[in-house]
């Protein structure tokens, strides 16, 4: 057996499906040098995948040659994001959830403090800042790491209209889910996070409400509240929803085209 695989069988005889530099380098009792090597040859044979600087994952069997993150995300990111609070977010949790025809290029991670780390076997990374309080509500574990859940999904991408691809892809995520998302859960959402929170649960009424979607999320909203854009970094104004006080950048039929109505 070559010194590669006895590496291997050690370490998933221990339960190590990701482990770091260090550990292979203690695990084979070799020089930094020879450990690298060692490395380098699995990663060509397709048994190993470097998910982030100095973090590795074992290739399942069968999956042989795919990156980790196309086969485990969760995996993937957890090994990534070891010792940090963090979840798999945005414009990712929509595209994990099923909720999106279009795949997703770019991972988005919500994570406690900045990292260092820029790509996670193979995907660019985007990392957003989140305060701990916040950083698990309405998550879900997903191997090593967490991920948003529909209800947070769906919230999280009204909350930033500009990590989930532009209400086009909102409008999208929203209408493949608004069966299963329970109104009562993103409204507990809306009010942990304030004042944002609130614009977060009129922008997906209003579109609820607008593309009868069937979802019953009713925000109380005064007739002197301010406007609020559908997504804030567009000023352009197709339509107004006098009942949530929401400026529409895109028509209704614009909207209801993506839906293919």
């Amino acid at each position: 057996m070559t010194r590669q695989m006895e590496l291997v069988d050690s370490l998933m005889a221990g339960g190590h499906e990701e482990f770091t530099f260090e550990q292979a380098r203690q695990t084979l009792g070799s020089s930094p040098t020879a450990t690298a090597g060692t490395l380098r040859g699995l990663r060509k044979q397709g048994l190993i995948d470097r998910v982030a600087r100095g973090h590795y994952a074992i290739r399942p069997l069968g999956s042989l040659g795919t990156r980790t993150s196309a086969d485990d995300l969760g995996l993937a990111v957890g090994a990534a994001f070891e010792g940090w609070e963090h979840r798999i977010a945005y414009r990712t949790a929509l595209a994990e959830l099923n909720l999106l025809s279009h795949p997703v290029r770019t991972l988005f991670v919500a994570c406690t403090q900045q990292v260092r780390i820029t790509a996670v076997s193979g995907l660019p990374l985007q990392v957003v800042i989140e305060s701990p309080e916040t950083i698990h509500m309405d998550a879900d574990v997903t191997g090593r790491s967490w991920r948003s859940t529909l209800d947070r999904a769906l919230f999280e991408s009204a909350l930033r209209v500009d990590l989930t691809g532009g209400v086009e892809r909102l409008t999208e995520a929203l209408a493949n889910s608004a069966r299963e998302a329970d109104a009562a859960r993103i409204g507990n959402l809306a009010g942990a996070f304030g004042p944002r929170g609130a614009a977060a649960s009129r922008r997906i009424a209003s579109l609820a409400k607008a593309l009868e979607l069937p979802m019953d999320l009713e925000p109380e909203v005064g007739h002197r509240q301010p406007l609020i854009r559908l997504d804030p970094r567009d000023e352009r104004v197709e339509w107004v929803d006098g009942e949530f006080r929401v400026t529409w950048n895109r028509t209704v039929d614009e909207l209801r085209a993506v839906l293919g109505y």
